[in-house]
């Protein structure tokens, strides 16, 4: 055993090399949509968290090459530190990400392989100062929130006469979303036409992107509010996205030659109730279908909405 630690110490710059690129990976993950995609967002002195990351696992990178280890033990106290402040985070706003936690995992596992308890002061010190700074400076969303709005909204993308109420939360710029919309759409067609659901079409600003889509597909409604043609919106959005037109006068060229009118109004109001939405449902992943039936029950990724949805028949 003790010859496997001594062999593992030997290599122990280039395995430090090796987790700590891992390490960087791993927001760049975060950024790409598995079956859903997440919203949690925090930054430190106003930079995004997973660019502190990035530069935190550059800078391991470094001081391991240079074989700074004081400020390596240091640097990795510090981060430890600050990973018990967000897990706390998580925690505290039932909103568990595998994809923090995997970092974190990163960071322990850096932090154990080079520990050294001839520098206990170091280390203490170090770990304390980085969960004080991310405890004062931390400023994190777990909840997607549109802008303030006034109180009352005269537009809302509902549809169906059904008793069960279905609210749907998608973003234009989620994969998972965009490959869902066409098994979805059928489905969702016939039940409103069989008059078994009442639907609420509700544009979650997950990436940062969605807020012109968002703005468009309201201006959609009001010129032409009818369900099929809300429905050939979202699809046509849906492609936008997927084509990365991400300004308004291409937007609106694409929206035209697809036949799409739109009408500028004060989308607020409605935006705010859409706000209380993604609260009282918690909302923090796309896709997400939130079914009242009696009781109200959540579903977040493809399979399951579809699933859900068709039970409904």
């Amino acid at each position: 055993m003790r010859e496997t630690f001594k062999k593992i110490y030997k290599k122990k710059y280039w395995i430090n090399a090796v987790i700590s690129l891992i390490g960087m990976g791993i927001p760049f993950l975060y950024s790409l949509c598995g079956e859903s995609c997440s919203y949690l967002r925090g930054n430190i002195f106003s930079i995004d968290l997973k660019y502190l990351g990035i530069i935190y696992m550059g800078l391991l990178i470094l001081l391991n090459f240079l074989r700074r280890n004081s400020i390596f033990l240091f640097l990795l106290s510090f981060g430890l530190g600050a990973e018990i402040y967000l897990i706390a985070f998580q925690i505290k706003n039932f909103l568990p990400c595998y994809y923090c936690l995997a970092f974190g995992a990163v960071v322990l596992s850096l932090f154990l392989l080079n520990l050294d308890m001839s520098k206990k002061i170091l280390i203490g010190v170090s770990l304390v100062l980085g969960f004080i700074i991310f405890l004062i400076f931390f400023h994190g969303i777990a909840t997607p929130l549109y802008a303030e709005a006034p109180p009352k909204a005269d537009l809302l993308p509902s549809f169906g006469k059904g008793k069960i109420n279905v609210r749907l939360y998608t973003d234009y710029f989620c994969n998972p979303c965009r490959s869902l919309e066409p098994k979805l759409e059928p489905l969702i067609a016939d039940l409103v036409k069989r008059n078994i659901i009442n639907i609420t079409f509700v544009d979650t600003p997950i990436h940062s992107q969605s807020n012109l889509y968002i703005r468009y597909f309201l201006y959609i409604l009001k010129e032409k509010g009818e369900f099929k043609n809300i429905l050939k919106a979202r699809a046509a959005l849906f492609e936008a996205a997927n084509n990365k037109i991400n300004e308004k006068e291409k937007l609106e060229e694409f929206l035209k030659k697809r036949g799409i009118g739109f009408k500028p109004f004060d989308i607020m109001p409605t935006l705010n109730l859409l706000s209380a939405y993604l609260k009282d449902d918690k909302i923090n992943a796309t896709p997400t279908c939130v079914i009242s039936n009696g009781e109200k029950k959540s579903f977040t990724g493809a399979d399951n909405i579809l699933k859900s949805l068709e039970r409904l028949k």
